[in-house]
């Protein structure tokens, strides 16, 4: 063995230099570096060319300090990485960082769109806002490319159709308001009404509520005559039954079954009958699931979007029913839901809901298209489907069944729908040969001839309403029939493009269909068969309006009428306004209105005529179609005219389009 080994085994040697250290597992002394320097220190680039001792400072050392000169460490102080270390998972993390950034632009410039066309001080932008799905909701939310948009992002339907049907509008900002109809002027500025401010849930526990089978009777009874948009055995089988027992928590199921309850109760509230939960609560839990909705079959999403419209017609400022209807009719006649060659071959039970899904968008467009002036979505001639059978449900899902003739039509069946049909295409026959913002449809024809025709129409149709001996719905009320015609009348006789200044009958006309109508709304009312709606409330209102304007255009119906039942009718009207409307704020402006128009026009009752005519054609020159014949700047108005001069300012010009007829 060799001795220096040996040697030092037995004992290490002391090192003799204080600058010497050991080094760790070996058996001899290493010499350190120069002194004054650290062992992990190096010069840095400029000490290294001058030669000079560098102390290794970072991030400059103290030779470069005191010169100031720019100090570049040694590569050995510098710790450089792999490139290609774990390159991969990084950019994964990037592009999944694009996609959510990309994801929530997306929604908050919807979500900006959407709350940009409310009033952000109005007290409905917090509700307006609630009702926006959370961004943390969205992020993760898959996207169907078949459709092109993803199921959860409910941003963009749910923003338009939620938005008010009648907006607020600055009348002094556009020149072309006297175009707009009257429902744009009594809603402008008014907000719906807001829901309760009691905490409203989540979810509702349907099984926890017994009353709400009850409503979805009330649903079946009193608004399935007039729009039989579901099959109530499909509807409580596949969608009511499983939800209401939570075996089923699909968001089609809880979005009609929300809806039917949302309107069910909003009926029982019109009607004055207890109600556990406000219509606002079931409506408020429907729309969490609209996104869900606008992503299923066709024919479920038109489904669906007429039970909006259904509650839209009563609650016009919370749901946006031009945008909606739109969108149902679009869906219709993209799948040819308006031919007949789509039903030839389905199921009876298939065919049948086929064609009423089609004809409950038809009437709804046409309601909405002439109530709001717009162009109708369809015309009748591009239109082969034929009308639904007048059947019930029960004998739709069990034809085999015997059936047995009734002396009087069936509350069940589609009677009441089919009638609303027919009547329909009268109005909407009317509005095109009369109403039509462009040219209207009378040529080669004379006016008295075609009002004649449609007139004999109208009368039929009135003769051949089905009648009931227990009607359960308002749409099954004589009363109610009484007040299609009397509307539709209005519409044929009051002055019009093709007629700015009508004739004494056609001005009787118009007076006495305005007085029948208010009676009848009138007897509804005391029946308790109608309360507040926007469309009851709206019709009454322009038939009020219409009767005082005819009175004012006519001595001779002034002299006919008594200043003391004028009186009398005037004082009916606005109680029935404030009634119908339960308090509510367009209530009280209507009466306001009728009320300051009925004293203006009680106060000339006793005037002479100037001319002794029998109309007063100055009048209405001035004031039956003024947006289409504008008067000169230097014509003025009549003291006793500045309450209608007022008026025709705000847009209610009976030469423009009014609501006539929503209600039918």
């Amino acid at each position: 063995m060799d001795m220096r080994n040996a040697t030092g085994a037995e004992s290490p040697p002391t090192p003799s230099d204080p600058a010497e250290t050991l080094t760790p597992g070996a058996g001899r002394p290493r010499p350190t570096h120069r002194r004054g320097l650290k062992r992990n220190s190096a010069a840095c680039q400029r000490c290294r060319r001058r030669k000079q001792k560098c102390d290794g400072n970072l991030p400059t050392c103290g030779p470069c300090s005191v010169v100031r000169a720019s100090c570049v460490p040694s590569e050995r102080l510098i710790v450089r990485v792999d490139p290609n270390c774990e390159c991969e998972r990084l950019r994964s993390q990037v592009r999944e960082l694009q996609e959510q950034l990309a994801t929530l632009q997306a929604h908050q410039n919807t979500q900006s769109t959407f709350l940009g066309q409310v009033d952000s001080d109005g007290p409905e932008t917090e509700a307006l806002t609630s009702l926006i799905g959370q961004p943390s909701q969205l992020v993760s939310a898959p996207v169907d490319a078949r459709r092109g948009f993803s199921p959860e992002l409910e941003g963009f339907y749910r923003g338009r159709m939620l938005l008010p049907t009648f907006p607020e509008t600055n009348t002094a900002d556009t020149p072309n308001s006297c175009f707009l109809s009257s429902p744009w002027h009594l809603w402008n500025g008014l907000a719906e009404a807001s829901p309760p401010s009691d905490h409203v849930p989540n979810s509702i526990p349907l099984s926890l509520h017994d009353y709400s089978l009850e409503l979805v009777d009330v649903f079946f009874a009193r608004r399935w005559p007039q729009f039989p948009v579901l099959h109530r055995p499909t509807f409580m089988e596949s969608h009511y039954l499983p939800f209401s027992e939570g075996e089923t928590h699909d968001k089609l199921s809880s979005f009609q079954v929300n809806m039917v309850l949302a309107i069910g109760a909003s009926e029982q509230a019109r009607a004055k009958t207890k109600s556990q939960l406000s219509h606002h609560h079931f409506f408020q839990a429907a729309v969490q699931d609209l996104g869900s909705v606008m992503g299923a079959s066709d024919i479920d999403c038109i489904q669906c979007l007429l039970l909006l419209c259904i509650f839209g017609s009563n609650e016009p400022q919370l749901v946006n029913l031009w945008y909606t209807v739109g969108l149902a009719l679009r869906l219709a006649v993209g799948i040819d839901l308006h031919r007949h060659e789509t039903v030839a071959t389905k199921s009876l039970v298939e065919a049948e809901m086929c064609k009423r899904l089609f004809w409950s968008v038809y009437t709804m467009d046409r309601s909405i298209s002439i109530a709001m002036g717009r162009p109708l979505g369809i015309q009748d001639a591009d239109i082969t489907i034929p009308l639904p059978l007048s059947i019930s449900d029960d004998r739709l899902s069990n034809p085999e069944e015997p059936s047995f003739i009734s002396p009087s039509s069936n509350g069940k069946d589609l009677s009441t729908f089919l009638h609303v049909i027919r009547l329909r295409r009268i109005n909407a026959d009317i509005y095109k040969a009369l109403h039509s913002a462009g040219e209207t449809n009378i040529e080669g024809c004379s006016l008295e001839a075609i009002r004649q025709e449609y007139y004999s129409r109208l009368s039929d149709w009135l003769f051949s309403a089905p009648r009931y001996l227990a009607p359960t719905s308002m749409y099954q009320m004589t009363e109610w029939f009484q007040i299609a015609y009397h509307q539709a009348i209005l519409n044929l006789y009051r002055p019009s493009h093709a007629s700015p200044v009508a004739t004494i009958e056609a001005i009787r006309l118009c007076a006495d269909s305005s007085i029948s109508l208010i009676t009848c709304y009138s007897a509804l009312y005391a029946k308790n068969k109608v309360t507040y709606t926007f469309v009851a409330l709206n019709s009454l209102f322009m038939a009020a309006v219409t009767m005082l304007y005819s009175l004012r255009a006519s001595f001779t119906l002034r002299q006919e009428l008594t200043k003391e039942v004028a009186e009398s009718n005037i004082r009916s009207c606005t109680s029935l306004l404030r009634d119908i409307s339960n308090g509510r704020a367009v209530g009280q402006r209507s009466a306001q209105v009728v009320t300051r128009l009925g004293n203006a026009t009680l106060a000339i009752f006793d005037t002479a005529p100037t001319l002794g005519n029998e109309v007063d054609t100055e009048f209405m020159s001035w004031f039956g179609v003024k947006s289409q014949n504008p008067p000169g700047p230097g014509q003025p108005t009549p003291s006793i005219d500045v309450p209608w001069n007022d008026l025709f300012n705000q847009g209610f010009d009976l030469g423009g389009t009014f609501c006539n007829d929503l209600l039918l």
